[in-house]
């Protein structure tokens, strides 16, 4: 019976040991908080994106996107920016002309976590758009992964997330329902935004 007792008083201390350090880190990840200096509205532009499926690859020429990073403190990442306009120019498909057309707007551009002092990790979420050619219709929804460095004022849109074909694709067999996506570009800020974590 002693020994009973012995080992249950340990399991429950280890039990309530584990659960304070679970309490611990959630509460560590909820407090994380960041600063945002020299923010405010910007213009950015990329060369280059593309965005790919398993069978084929849009590529457009350039792209620009506009919205806004708020300067503030004990911010919570989530989101730290706004993405409220994006256009791209010269698309294409095996040489094929395409266009691309962004909805349910604005975009947002979220940060969870700094690599040393000039890395921003994070996501942009709430993305849609729905590119058009010849015998093709397709949108995507979703988002994507990537990261703000500092020192150059660029936004690496670097593709993963949840970004994917919508029903009612339609793409000569190319796209499809369900198709994952990957949207890839660097985009350069005409402002310098620094973002930080205290």
């Amino acid at each position: 019976m002693r020994r009973f007792t012995r080992n249950t008083a340990i399991a429950a201390a280890s039990l309530g040991a584990a659960l304070g350090l679970s309490v611990s880190s959630a509460s560590a990840t909820s407090l994380a908080t960041f600063t945002v200096t020299g923010g405010g509205a910007y213009t950015a532009t990329a060369t280059n994106p593309t965005l790919s499926v398993p069978a084929a690859t849009l590529q457009c020429a350039t792209s620009t996107a506009n919205g806004n990073v708020p300067n503030g403190t004990g911010l919570s990442g989530t989101p730290i920016g706004t993405i409220t306009g994006i256009s791209f120019g010269g698309c294409t498909v095996a040489g094929i002309p395409f266009t691309v057309t962004a909805s349910a707007l604005p975009w947002n551009i979220n940060v969870t976590s700094m690599t040393g002092t000039n890395q921003a990790n994070g996501t942009i979420t709430g993305i849609s758009a729905t590119i058009t050619g010849t015998g093709c219709n397709a949108k995507f929804a979703g988002s994507v992964t990537g990261n703000y460095t500092n020192n150059n004022h660029t936004l690496h849109v670097t593709g993963g997330g949840t970004l994917a074909a919508q029903a009612g694709a339609s793409c000569l067999g190319l796209i499809k329902a369900g198709d994952k996506a990957n949207f890839i570009g660097n985009y350069v800020l005409n402002t310098s935004p620094v973002i930080s974590s205290p």
